[in-house]
């Protein structure tokens, strides 16, 4: 099985290096390693998905509750759920 951040969009990835990997060198290891320990969105905690969000920019926030609960704002079109 695939782990989560071989579905992550690579938009997104790049996204939190350029936004994190520098100024927020642990929190952004803390991000990878949250998303290389689980395969799916759903396995990560409520603490991981906010931190995740935080760092990531505007445009790429969830649109509402389902994306926020499914990852589709982050995930690629074909693990969407």
């Amino acid at each position: 099985m695939t782990k989560l951040i071989d579905q992550v969009e690579p938009v997104v990835l790049r996204a939190l290096e350029r936004s994190s990997k520098i100024n927020y060198t642990a929190s952004y290891r803390s991000i990878i390693a949250s998303l290389e320990s689980v395969n799916k969105y759903r396995d990560l905690t409520i603490d991981q998905v906010n931190t995740l969000i935080m760092f990531l920019p505007d445009e790429l926030h969830p649109d509402g509750r389902t994306d926020f609960y499914y990852g589709d704002y982050i995930l690629k079109k074909k693990y969407q759920a």
